[in-house]
């Protein structure tokens, strides 16, 4: 009997390897590349980010070549003023694409990746959603009342600018290390993928209906798991441009993440009662991004898998 290979890439491991959490983005990425219909969540913001860019730099360029950024034609000294006047127009316009050009270039630059996360915030949820699908046993989840959805995304938020405001205090707190020469970047930027970390997971922790009282026990209890995730997105934020790409892979990280983790045992531990609407995840052993059903062999290889005779 063949052994098939958990589908937990080791996030639920009882003693796990750093490696695991540094290497989840290249799962992630394999498995976006592998599963049919997940691709789509990751290309459509860069997409629609790249439209919208488009035309805010079309309109830009058409507004500085309407800019009259002239003098008129003086009159002196017989026709040395006319000459004048033409130099200084032709000077004035060269310098209006001189300096707007690299100044259109710079902003996209510099808000590209920025604006692109608030674009692909609501297919984060999808795409979470779909991820959570593909790497979990299929259950039934209970109907939750509009009211209580609605209640829940209010509360979400508002965790989410809780966790906002601890970023922001701890990174105060590491900018004087800034002023220490080649190593004082190193705090500032641990506190900056811990909270990645974190927010890459809370996406789908968030979806599930879990508040802070929640949430932080788990993450105190993984932190180092969490942080080492943080670092591997936070590096590859690093490269120009690739913010859009990289983030449904932080995304779909931090979902396989979340699903990795026993939140039943957890509650229970915690003498805490699930939220509305809160199932716990459980990961399958293979994924359902090709046959939608796990294989015979894993079936018959768990105990508690349907059809064991153990």
């Amino acid at each position: 009997m063949s052994r098939t290979r958990e589908f937990n890439y080791g996030v639920n491991r009882s003693s796990p390897t750093a490696s695991d959490a540094l290497l989840l983005p290249l799962h992630a990425a394999m498995l976006l590349l592998r599963t049919r219909g997940l691709k789509r969540y990751a290309v459509l913001p860069l997409l629609v980010n790249l439209v919208l860019y488009v035309l805010a730099a079309m309109a830009a360029f058409y507004l500085i070549w309407r800019w009259d950024l002239s003098v008129p034609s003086w009159d002196f000294l017989w026709s040395t003023g006319a000459l004048l006047s033409k130099v200084l127009n032709w000077v004035l316009a060269t310098l209006k694409w001189a300096v707007g050009i690299p100044l259109i270039l710079l902003v996209c630059y510099f808000t590209f990746t920025a604006a692109g996360m608030i674009v692909a915030s609501p297919f984060n949820d999808m795409l979470s959603a779909r991820v959570e699908q593909v790497v979990c046993e299929p259950t039934q989840r209970p109907s939750v009342p509009i009211g209580v959805n609605t209640r829940a995304a209010v509360l979400s938020v508002l965790d989410a600018m809780w966790i906002v405001m601890k970023q922001l205090f701890f990174m105060a707190m590491a900018l004087p290390f800034l002023l220490i020469p080649v190593v004082g970047f190193v705090p500032l930027f641990l506190v900056t993928a811990y909270f990645t970390g974190v927010a890459v997971v809370d996406t789908s922790m968030a979806r599930n209906y879990l508040r802070t009282r929640h949430k932080m026990p788990m993450i105190r209890l993984h932190r180092w798991r969490v942080l080492l995730l943080g670092l591997a997105v936070e590096v590859l934020f690093l490269i120009p441009f690739a913010g859009l790409l990289i983030l449904p892979l932080g995304v779909t990280a931090g979902t396989m993440m979340y699903c990795g983790w026993d939140w039943k045992a957890l509650l229970e531990s915690s003498r805490q009662e699930p939220p509305t609407g809160f199932v716990a995840p459980r990961m399958r052993c293979e994924p359902a991004s090709t046959s939608g059903v796990r294989s015979e062999s894993s079936a018959k290889e768990r105990p508690d898998a349907p059809g064991s005779d153990r």
